[in-house]
């Protein structure tokens, strides 16, 4: 089973550990630098911070973590007006005014903010959420090809492999949909749907995959479209089954699709939804697994 970090906590907590960049002394407004500030991690901007709203900073994101997303904004909000050019801030907002459903609020900030640094792919990758979450599919893709052009320039750091596109209410649960920079891991992850129940907790992860392994057997059944260069894609799920005697983690893996070339984001969606909601039978399953 894929063991992946995303859970409450920002997007941005959890990946301005690859970012660099520098950063200003802490000053009104009125004494800002004009345009955009240079790239700065979550850990300079608290430090370049003034005691008091440096413990402002540290309440926010600690309501942020235990996912209240309301009370972390009433913390945000008055830091953002005392230093509305800081990027960090403005994402960091944008980000809990998106886990409360103000996709709005969200869009009138990363909107002129990946406009004015399209290098930025942190808040890139936050309106390629955004969009898909207030269905604007257009400005979702386009900002999904950025993350891949930002991707193949070199500007992601290496150790991002995969982001949040989609957070998607599945009844009682929440189904977050990730999308990989490239293909990863042993059976070639190309998207991740993590299923989590109301507490946040993990208890079923969906995939699209493509194994190098089933390659050849698609070779010789669809020799034409492998010589074109078509790979075959599966959609599988896994799902933790406790211990076995050995005190070792198991899981039951189930295989739902093929498809011939990668699916689109919006069949994908479609798929991982079915899964979470318990609308879809698998084609095959296999208990007992060891989670590697």
């Amino acid at each position: 089973m894929l063991s992946h970090m995303w859970r409450r906590s920002s997007f941005l907590v959890l990946t301005f550990v690859f970012a660099t960049g520098c950063y200003a002394q802490d000053t009104a407004p009125s004494s800002e630098p004009a345009g955009p500030p240079a790239t700065e991690t979550l850990q300079q901007l608290r430090t370049r911070l003034a005691p008091a709203p440096r413990q402002q900073l540290d309440d926010a994101m600690a309501a942020f973590n235990a996912g209240h997303f309301a009370d972390a904004l009433a913390q945000l909000k008055p830091l953002r007006e005392r230093h509305p050019r800081d990027a960090v801030l403005a994402k960091l907002v944008s980000e809990a005014s998106l886990n409360t459903g103000d996709t709005a609020s969200a869009l009138a900030i990363l909107n002129p903010l990946v406009e004015s640094t399209p290098n930025d792919w942190q808040a890139v990758a936050l309106l390629a959420r955004t969009c898909a979450e207030s269905g604007d599919t257009a400005c979702r893709d386009s900002e999904m090809a950025q993350m891949l052009a930002l991707h193949h320039q070199g500007l992601i750091p290496s150790a991002m492999k995969e982001y949040p596109v989609e957070h998607i209410k599945a009844g009682a649960n929440t189904l977050i949909i990730l999308t990989a920079l490239e293909p990863f891991g042993i059976y070639k992850i190309y998207d991740v749907g993590r299923v989590t129940n109301g507490d946040g907790k993990l208890f079923l992860t969906a995939t699209i995959e493509s194994n190098d392994p089933d390659q050849a057997t698609f070779a010789k059944q669809y020799p034409k479209e492998a010589e074109q260069g078509v790979r075959l894609f599966s959609l599988d799920a896994y799902a933790e089954t406790g211990l076995n005697q050995a005190g070792q983690r198991t899981q039951t893996h189930y295989t739902y699709a093929f498809f011939h070339g990668p699916p689109t984001y919006d069949a994908i969606r479609e798929n991982f939804l079915k899964i979470a909601n318990g609308k879809a039978s698998p084609m095959s399953s296999r208990s007992g697994l060891i989670v590697p």
